[in-house]
């Protein structure tokens, strides 16, 4: 069971931490890939997006179109630390 939530928890850490880089880069909204891993992470990180007030900021003197999504990175640790705690509970002979 230990190894299914690893895996699913992996799955979203990859696909939250891709809007992230994508967001950063400011890659365009033409490549169907990147459509799609945006619309896929957005329900992800959409609970997260008020936690410091503003979802997202252009950075002055970066790529045009490129922003840096905090709520991506509140996302990124909070399902990390309960990944890892689901595994942690999970696993035979842990200590909690």
């Amino acid at each position: 069971m230990w190894a299914v939530i690893s895996l699913v928890f992996g799955l979203v850490e990859i696909l939250v931490g891709l809007r992230f880089v994508l967001l950063l880069l400011g890659a365009s909204l033409e490549s169907g890939f990147v459509t799609w891993v945006y619309d896929a992470s957005h329900p992800l990180v959409a609970p997260f997006g008020t936690v410091f007030g503003h979802v997202s900021q252009v950075i002055p003197g970066t790529i045009p179109g490129s922003y840096f999504e905090t709520a991506s990175l509140v996302a990124l640790v909070i399902y990390g630390l309960v990944g890892g705690l689901l595994v942690r509970i999970m696993t035979p002979n842990s200590r909690v």
